[in-house]
């Protein structure tokens, strides 16, 4: 300033300096002196803003801004801000705070992290930014260098980022076995599973003890969208057995049987299997075969075809099952006094 100017008056103008409407005063009365004013910058967002200064003493000395300046809104991406793990297909929100009054904004994602627009997906080529949210359905961009960008639909220099990569992740639903079946050692069973995403690739296991640990390799890899693999049941006879698939790039990316299921071994009598006659005190071999590891087996027999279990006697109580050949087993038994 030039002169014993005492006080001053702040206005701005948001068509060119056009007008100065007494509603846009800055402040009324400030000292000159001071030479500086701090001003919070007002919602009045546009390109055509100028300032004027006027001597509160004579208004005819004053002076504006030169050129037009700019004043502008600001938005925050508050969600997804980075370190966030989404599954393909679930439901989230994002999230933004925003400073200003503009209507709408815009919503795109990345796969590399903005570093190549050309994988720049839209999102939302316009959704209400007074909303602060929308609710997202994750697409199948399965990856780790994730980013989401909001936007001014109407200011692309409105603008903010998710500050670091987030993680999009597919999903696996083991369907069967998923607990309580019985399988049979050596009997062709379907693994079954659901999936979410590209996942191409699964790996199944099975547990031996609850699920607590899985050292028993299925298959190393199988394609993950046929939801179905064949398995001939191993002979891990037990109660508490489960399996697991997961995917195969992925081990992070994997579900369990619910509940435990069983194998069993199975048992084929071959001889006595009906229609023979067995002369009392003669020695005919029982014979049978079996699937899965049994040590012993039991043998008994009945003269009312098991159908009251009084009458069932016990030829040997354990007898080995464990010998050769493999899966063909014999006893010798000596033919009871039990005409019938």
């Amino acid at each position: 300033k030039f002169g014993a100017i005492i006080n001053v008056k702040l206005m701005y103008s948001t068509d060119g300096g056009t007008t100065y409407p007494e509603g846009n005063t800055i402040i009324a009365s400030t000292p000159a002196d001071n030479l500086s004013y701090s001003w919070t910058i007002p919602d009045a967002i546009g390109n055509t803003v100028k300032v004027k200064i006027i001597d509160l003493g004579d208004a005819t000395v004053f002076d504006e801004s030169d050129a037009n300046f700019r004043i502008k809104g600001s938005v925050n991406l508050t969600s997804p801000n980075g370190g966030n793990t989404w599954i393909v297909g679930e439901s989230r929100n994002i999230t933004w705070t925003k400073n200003g009054t503009f209507a709408n904004v815009k919503l795109e994602y990345s796969t590399n992290g903005f570093l190549d627009e050309l994988q720049t997906v839209t999102i939302a080529s316009s959704t209400p930014a007074a909303d602060l949210s929308y609710p997202w359905t994750v697409p199948d961009a399965i990856g780790t260098t994730i980013k989401v960008r909001i936007s001014d639909v109407n200011d692309n220099t409105v603008v903010d980022t998710s500050d670091t990569n987030f993680t999009i992740k597919g999903s696996l639903t083991l369907t069967s076995p998923n607990g309580t079946e019985v399988w049979i050692v050596g009997e062709s069973r379907n693994i079954t599973w659901t999936k979410t995403g590209t996942i191409a690739n699964v790996k199944l296991e099975y547990s031996m003890d609850g699920g607590n640990t899985y050292p028993n390799l299925i298959i190393a890899s199988t394609p993950g969208a046929a939801g179905s693999y064949p398995w001939t049941v191993a002979d891990a006879i037990d109660t508490d057995i489960r399996v697991r698939v997961s995917d195969a790039a992925d081990s992070s990316v994997y579900d369990t049987s619910n509940a435990d299921f069983t194998i069993k071994g199975s048992l084929t009598l071959s001889a006595p299997n009906g229609g023979e006659s067995w002369v009392v005190n003669s020695s005919h071999n029982i014979t049978w075969t079996k699937t899965g590891t049994m040590s012993t087996v039991k043998l008994e027999y009945s003269t009312n075809g098991f159908s009251d279990e009084l009458q069932t006697v016990t030829i040997i109580a354990s007898t080995d099952a464990t010998g050769t050949p493999p899966g063909s087993y014999s006893y010798s038994w000596t033919i009871p006094d039990a005409i019938s």
